[in-house]
């Protein structure tokens, strides 16, 4: 099962972590692990490529778990957009659940 943990200090999502395979199908096959590897990797790109902010990210491909986290000394308009950009993929995950809830795990830290 996959475990996206998204991780808050009050209402701040700080960072997100997905981690384990979803077990839906064979390795290529699982549409639940691609749903949500394209999110996640969209959400990068728009939090690095398009707004330009310095997120961390960790891949442990071993573990098969990503890691992305923001900056703390963003500019509000940029702290806005950042939130919302995570606050969807959040938002996706957990629409996500309800239609795989075998597969995917959706958790507040």
């Amino acid at each position: 099962m996959t475990t996206a943990r998204f991780y808050l200090t009050g209402s701040r999502i700080d960072a997100v972590e997905v981690s384990e395979h979803a077990g839906y199908a064979e390795a290529g096959e699982d549409i639940v692990c691609a749903a949500v590897s394209a999110n996640l990797d969209l959400t990068s790109c728009l939090l690095e490529d398009v707004m330009g902010l310095a997120i961390r990210t960790e891949v442990d491909e071993e573990n098969a778990r990503i890691r992305l986290e923001l900056p703390n000394n963003l500019e509000e308009a940029e702290e806005i957009q950042a939130q919302n950009a995570l606050n969807a993929l959040m938002l996706y995950f957990i629409n996500l659940k309800a239609r795989y809830q075998d597969f995917i795990e959706v958790m507040e830290v």
